[in-house]
């Protein structure tokens, strides 16, 4: 049995400003992303990986993507958001089988962020955004 990674073992921070693919080595890390289409390949799913991407501006031209490395390894969290302080809530969006990308829409800010954990079948995902709509779940 393949030893199970500890998440923050190799903790940092790590800037992407491109597409980019995550490696196990990154678990723990936290993922500066910058803005304009980029989109971040999650590596296959393995228990203990754990990672919290943060968007580093906000929304520009293009939207940005986190998809995982297989689409069997499916995400299952909630987006909480606030509307920009106005009314707490945790009705976003949730995600479900079959999703295969989070996305970081035209209503994202910069501190919005995601934070996924591997039982190393799928991705559960704790997402924040400033408007309820800037992180969407999707196919």
């Amino acid at each position: 049995m393949a030893r199970p990674y500890i998440g923050g073992t190799s903790g940092g921070i790590k800037t992407v400003s491109s597409d980019s693919t995550l490696s196990p080595a990154d678990t723990g890390k936290t993922i500066l992303m910058g803005v304009n289409g980029v989109d971040i390949t999650l590596p296959s799913a393995a228990a203990g990986l754990e990672f919290q991407i943060i968007q580093t501006a906000n929304y520009n031209t293009a939207v940005c993507t986190i998809v995982q490395a297989a689409a069997t390894e499916d995400f299952y969290g909630a987006i909480f958001g606030s509307t920009q302080g106005e009314s707490a809530g945790t009705d976003g969006d949730v995600a479900v089988a079959a999703n295969t990308k989070i996305t970081f829409s035209s209503a994202s800010l910069k501190g919005d962020r995601v934070r996924l954990v591997s039982d190393g079948t799928g991705w559960y995902v704790e997402a924040f955004a400033q408007n309820y709509v800037g992180i969407t779940f999707d196919n």
